[in-house]
C-alpha cells in the first residue's frame, strides 16, 4: 500500500484518501474536512460510465473490516446507483445482477498516478458520447469480433432483436420483451431451435455494453458472452450472417447426430439379432436427441438409426440414416 501522504481516519475507520485502479477504471475515495469530516466523496472514472467529478457516497461498515460505498454514477442510460466494496488494499465494483458476474477489481495505487481532473473530463466526454449511442439505440451483437446479431432499442416500443450463429437464430428480426434488473436489461424473445415453445434471453449490461445468453440464475463458464458495438446491419450483411449461421449449424449438427446415432445403434443391438425399439430406449437416450424423431432397424452388422427433425428449424435440419 503506497501513500503520498499520511492517511486520515474517515467515517467508521475508513482510511482516506484512497486511490484505486483496475480493469480500465480509476477511483478516488476522500473524506471531508473541518465540519464535514464525516462526509465521504467518491470519484469513479471508467471507459463508458463514471461520476461527474466527485459525488457524495453513503458508507456502511461490515464485520471483518470491509466497507460498502453507494453513490451515483452516470451510464449510457442516465443516472444509476453504484456499489463498491472496499477491503484492505483493494475494492470490487459489482456491475452484474447475477452473483459474481461482471465485477471490476481495483487495487490501491499511488496518488501521483491519478489525475482526477483529466480523468473526470475524459469520463464526462465518454459518458456523453455513450448516452448518445443509447439514444440512437442500435447495436451489433459481436462474438470474438464477428457480428452475430443486432439489437434495436426503440424508446417506449419493444426492442427488435436479430441473432444468428451456429447455436441459435431468429427467423427474422423479432420483438423482445424487455425488463430491467439492476444495471442490466433482460431481453426475452423467440428463437430457434425451440422444442417446447421456449424462447431465449439476452442479459445486456449497460455500463459495460456487453451481453450474455444466460443458462440460469447463476453464471457458468459455458454461457456465451457478447460485446455490443454501435451500428446497424444492412440487408446484405444480414443475409450473409444468416447463411453463415446456417452452414455452421448444419456442420455442427451433422457431426453431433452421426456420432450420437452410432452410439445409440450400438446400444440398441439385441442378442437375438434385432434392434430394441425407440420406445424402449427413449427414456435413456431421448435427452441426446431433442427435436428429432428416431427409428431403428436391424441390418447385418448392427442397427441403422433413422433421424429426422420433429419440426424443421435452425440446428434441426439433419434427415437421414446413420449406418453402424
Amino acid at each position: 500500500m503506497w501513500w503520498l501522504f499520511a492517511c486520515t481516519g474517515g467515517p467508521a475507520g475508513l482510511k482516506t484518501p484512497l486511490f484505486l485502479e483496475g480493469d480500465g477504471v480509476v477511483a478516488e475515495v476522500r473524506s471531508g474536512s473541518g465540519w464535514d469530516r464525516d462526509e465521504i466523496r467518491v470519484g469513479l472514472w471508467g471507459p463508458r460510465f463514471g461520476t461527474r467529478g466527485h459525488t457524495l457516497a453513503n458508507l456502511t461498515e461490515e464485520e471483518g473490516g470491509s466497507f460498502w460505498l453507494h453513490f451515483r454514477v452516470e451510464t449510457g442510460l442516465g443516472e444509476a446507483i453504484a456499489a463498491m466494496r472496499i477491503q484492505g488494499d483493494g475494492a470490487v465494483l459489482p456491475l452484474g445482477a447475477r452473483p459474481g458476474e461482471t465485477e471490476i477489481h481495483l487495487s490501491a495505487v499511488q496518488a501521483t498516478s491519478v489525475d482526477s481532473t483529466s480523468l473526470s473530463e475524459a469520463t464526462d466526454a465518454a459518458v456523453t458520447a455513450e448516452q448518445q449511442r443509447w439514444a440512437d439505440g442500435a447495436f451489433l451483437i459481436q462474438s470474438d469480433e464477428e457480428t452475430v446479431g443486432e439489437i434495436l432499442f426503440r424508446g417506449d416500443n419493444a426492442p427488435v432483436v436479430t441473432v444468428a450463429d451456429a447455436w441459435w437464430k431468429t427467423p427474422r428480426p423479432v420483438e423482445a420483451a424487455l425488463a430491467s434488473d439492476g444495471a442490466e436489461l433482460v431481453l426475452s424473445f423467440d428463437v430457434e431451435p425451440s422444442f417446447q415453445g421456449e424462447g431465449a434471453q439476452l442479459r445486456v449490461n449497460v455500463p459495460m455494453r456487453s451481453a450474455v445468453a444466460p443458462l440460469g440464475d447463476v453464471p457458468v463458464p459455458e454461457e456465451r458472452r457478447f460485446s455490443l458495438l454501435p451500428g446497424r446491419l444492412n440487408d446484405e450483411e444480414r443475409h450473409t450472417m444468416n447463411q453463415k449461421a446456417i452452414l455452421a449449424a448444419d456442420a455442427m449438427e451433422k457431426q453431433y447426430v452421426e456420432d450420437m446415432a452410432r452410439r445409440l445403434g450400438a446400444s440398441a443391438v439385441r442378442p437375438e439379432g434385432t434392434c430394441a425399439s425407440w420406445g424402449a430406449l427413449e427414456s435413456e437416450w431421448g435427452i441426446m436427441f431433442p427435436g428429432y424423431a428416431i427409428e431403428l432397424r436391424f441390418v447385418d452388422g448392427g442397427c441403422v438409426v433413422g433421424v429426422e427433425p420433429s419440426v424443421l428449424q435452425h440446428g434441426r435440419r439433419f434427415r437421414g440414416e446413420v449406418e453402424p
